[in-house]
């Protein structure tokens, strides 16, 4: 089905524009063009009714959001599954209160364990990755954070990827979550306005 014809089938089934797309697997988020051969072949039935199945031309792929999805875009440290689950609005109309909360539930079980495992893993790369550096600031790594963060633009990318890092002989480290959330978040490192670096605030290890 070409894109045009989708466009089409969609406007046959809702001339209002105003109805939500129910897709299997999650919510349409956005579209992207590619070239047929890029990240894969696609399919579509041709003019004489057979399925094909071809890397040729070009294609267009709609992503979805599945609950999983979801709930990763809204995580972050700190946050607890409660605050996840106020995200989730049931408004149904079944009559029978006991068919209203089996689907809600059945929701909300998806969702919180989708949280935990998102949880655990980002738990234990921020525990790895604050024991290394600790043991990086022991050894003499230091830690520059660019000023432009107090500018909070949005998104902010000083609070985590425009740092400068310098191991002990003064080779910089790059700036990323790695090696730059445990120190940011732990309140194990203090923030120094100390000169050192021009334009940077410097983390000390407390």
């Amino acid at each position: 089905m070409t894109t045009k014809e989708f466009i089409k089938m969609l406007q046959e089934a809702d001339p209002s524009g105003e109805c939500h797309v129910r897709m299997p697997g999650g919510i349409p988020m956005y579209a992207e063009h590619k070239e047929g051969y890029w990240d894969g072949p696609y399919s579509y039935i041709n003019e004489e009714g057979q399925y094909v199945y071809t890397t040729q031309g070009s294609k267009v792929d709609i992503h979805i959001y599945d609950i999983e999805d979801f709930v990763e875009s809204n995580y972050s440290m700190g946050k607890t599954w409660e605050d996840i689950e106020k995200l989730f609005v049931f408004d149904l109309t079944y009559s029978i209160k006991e068919h209203r909360d089996e689907r809600a539930n059945r929701i909300l079980k998806e969702a919180k364990e989708a949280f935990e495992y998102i949880d655990k893993i980002h738990r234990d790369l921020y525990n790895k990755a604050l024991e290394e550096m600790i043991k990086n600031s022991n050894s003499g790594w230091t830690w520059f954070q660019d000023k432009k963060v107090d500018l909070n633009e949005k998104p902010n990318l000083h609070i985590y990827y425009t740092w400068k890092i310098y191991n002990k002989w003064g080779k910089d480290q790059g700036s990323n979550l790695h090696n730059v959330e445990a120190v940011y978040k732990s309140g194990l490192f203090e923030k120094h306005d100390n000169g050192v670096k021009e334009g940077y605030y410097q983390w000390i290890k407390k």
